[in-house]
């Protein structure tokens, strides 16, 4: 006889009450909203109400596991965590950790953490056996993300081999925009801005020690699911396209492309993006920078150490743990995904020197900032300095020429605390730039800062983060795709794209974005199940839970969340042309460098926009989803947000 349903309690948190105690939801509601991302955003339109800021002590943060997390299938490592963003207006927040987090949460018994209210003095939740309890943090107020996770195992008495944590450091205590939340020293919830939302509520971590077994529906039929997908990862590695884009790629025009080998491919994939011109040099302004930055450290990777560091049955182990070896750095240790931060804390800051990168990194990690937050701040005020738009007055007397890595420390650490030029950074990208009145400097999407290189050369990527996402850069994205990496016939693209032809953006886009909504509500990480046969995942996610899923279902479900996503946004007074508000300089082509000639104009972007806009069923004049779209998704019978 089978088991029932395979879905846990969550755990509910009341802040202001002090109390912590189980909530269950109907099978009718976890079969509609899967979990993780698609289970958070269909809560938070259910609690949203008039004019609620992601600071208010009532705006819920959610924090959901999928039902494959911490399971026996590979990398089934996601959590994701929704509520409101504070970076971005109208937005929400969605963003994904990896490491143990997830899986160790549902080994103790809860699929997820709800947390409301506003404690009066700082408190961490600890989590064991079933349990929860708020305890005092007063004493941990003020450490930094590497220090809170030690002072947790202590008073644990734990090696940390069973205990996982995710907390704030000062950046989300001072509500400096852009904050974000570690996650087991090397992971994190970094978009939206959620480490301003824990800090608005007093609320300093999380640590949980979990050693039970996560419950699944048919553990024999998962087991030949798993058995399948080996096959299908080992059948996708022999057919993925070269590194790192399209058909200009594929065709040989870049001078070389060395492999550099060794460590965590977070790490050591930098140079060779650096060799193709597209790294974010001097705030975009310089493409040989960035080649000359993956040169050395193309170099400099032989001689560190670099020990490669993943998650719940993770074998990629994207993510690692560098000591370096060389120049006047040597001894400096980072621990995270490193690739694009070094890059926002290396070439785009004027800095050539990696083991410097590599301490910025890790200093931008220990106030728990986002790298395209204050950083990339930094560079647009770098930028203005080196142009004589700002001065030394200005400035507080911090030398801002390009590569002044002092200064940058300086400015770090004064915009974690809010303080001369730094409180103003504090704000955001915004505030800072029409304030000094540096608007065209700033490089931003929506005021907002992204990462990951220069997409110009992938119009695919930036029309998703731009237009498709919604939610900080970081929902609805499938950058493989868009980079050429993945190719995916079953969501209807069965060749290497082209980042020459604009033509498919649209379609693409919505193809790409709906599965990849669907993906972010099972619990499994994305660089795994890019490799697998669509079906086969929705199937794990059937013998998982017990709820049966088709592949067409699974398909209307990731749509049924983007517009649903867009709903929030139109409750939060959105409109369609905020998804135009962007730096010109990101609607310029390439100038230079192997990808010269690639990007999208604002004219192209537009034109775009619209024609994605009549596939999703969103109106060009209000940015709201037709009638018909509701109602064919099923979404006309929820109702968001209270009026």
């Amino acid at each position: 006889m089978q088991p029932s349903i395979s879905f846990q309690p969550l755990l509910e948190v009341d802040l202001t009450a002090g109390t912590v105690g189980p909530l269950v939801l109907s099978d009718e509601v976890r079969r509609a909203w899967v979990g993780g991302t698609g289970l958070g955003l269909y809560l938070l339109s259910q609690e949203l109400r008039p004019g609620m800021k992601a600071t208010d002590p009532d705006c819920p943060i959610y924090i959901f596991c999928g039902p494959l997390t911490g399971s026996d299938v590979l990398s089934s490592s996601d959590c994701a965590l929704t509520t409101l963003n504070p970076d971005i207006e109208h937005h929400v927040c969605s963003a994904h950790a990896h490491g143990f987090f997830g899986s160790r949460l549902r080994q103790t018994g809860w699929d997820g953490i709800i947390i409301r209210g506003r404690s009066e003095q700082p408190v961490y939740l600890w989590i064991e056996d079933g349990r929860g309890e708020l305890r005092p943090a007063v004493d941990m107020w003020g450490a930094d993300t590497f220090e809170t996770p030690q002072r947790l195992r202590e008073l644990a008495q734990s090696d940390g081999s069973d205990m996982s944590t995710a907390c704030i450091g000062p950046a989300g205590e001072n509500l400096v925009w852009g904050s974000s939340v570690r996650v087991d020293d090397f992971s994190g919830w970094n978009t939206g801005g959620p480490g301003v939302v824990w800090g608005a509520k007093n609320f300093k971590a999380i640590a949980i020690r979990g050693t039970g077994t996560v419950p699944i529906h048919d553990p024999q039929r998962l087991a030949g699911l798993i058995e399948q997908m080996a096959l299908e990862m080992a059948e996708s590695e022999a057919v993925t396209p070269p590194w790192p884009f399209g058909r200009r790629f594929l065709a040989g025009q870049p001078a070389r492309v060395e492999s550099y080998g060794g460590g965590a491919s977070g790490l050591t994939a930098i140079p060779m993006v650096g060799e193709l011109a597209l790294m974010n040099g001097k705030n975009f302004s310089d493409t040989e920078i960035g080649v000359r930055f993956g040169r050395r450290l193309g170099k400099d990777l032989r001689k560190w150490k670099v020990e490669s560091a993943g998650g719940w049955n993770c074998e990629i182990a994207c993510h690692h743990r560098t000591t370096c070896t060389t120049g006047p750095m040597a001894g400096a240790t980072f621990t995270g995904f490193g690739g694009e931060a070094m890059e926002e804390l290396g070439p785009n800051l004027g800095i050539e020197d990696p083991a410097i990168a590599l301490l910025l990194s890790g200093v931008v990690d220990g106030y728990g900032l986002k790298a395209a937050s204050a950083p990339r701040i930094i560079a647009m005020l770098m930028e203005a300095f080196e142009n004589d738009e700002i001065s030394l007055e200005q400035t507080g007397g911090l030398d801002l020429s390009w590569g002044n890595y002092q200064s940058v420390l300086a400015l770090l650490d004064l915009t974690v605390r809010r303080e001369g030029l730094g409180a103003l950074i504090a704000q955001g990208f915004k505030t800072t730039a029409v304030t000094l009145g540096i608007e065209h400097r700033a490089m931003h999407m929506k005021w907002n800062g992204f990462q990951d290189y220069d997409q110009r050369a992938a119009p695919l990527f930036l029309f998703q983060s731009q237009v498709v996402s919604g939610a900080d850069l970081s929902s609805a994205i499938d950058a493989e795709l868009a980079f050429g990496v993945a190719i995916k016939p079953e969501s209807g693209v069965d060749e290497v794209l082209d980042p020459e032809d604009l033509s498919y953006i649209p379609d693409v886009a919505f193809k790409s974005a709906r599965w990849t909504m669907w993906e972010n509500s099972a619990g499994m990480c994305h660089f795994l199940v890019r490799h697998l046969h669509e079906v086969t995942h929705v199937e794990a996610v059937s013998a998982a839970t017990g709820h049966e899923y088709t592949y067409a279902e699974a398909l209307r479900t990731g749509e049924r969340l983007l517009v649903l996503q867009r709903q929030i946004q139109m409750y939060l007074g959105f409109t369609p042309d905020e998804d135009l508000v962007i730096a010109e300089r990101l609607v310029e082509k390439i100038p230079d460098g192997p990808a010269k000639g690639l990007g999208i104009t604002a004219e192209e972007l537009r034109d775009a926009r619209d024609r994605y806009y009549a596939i999703v069923g969103f109106s060009t004049v209000t940015g709201a989803p037709s009638q018909e779209s509701l109602e064919w998704l099923g979404l006309d019978k929820v109702t968001v947000g209270r009026p």
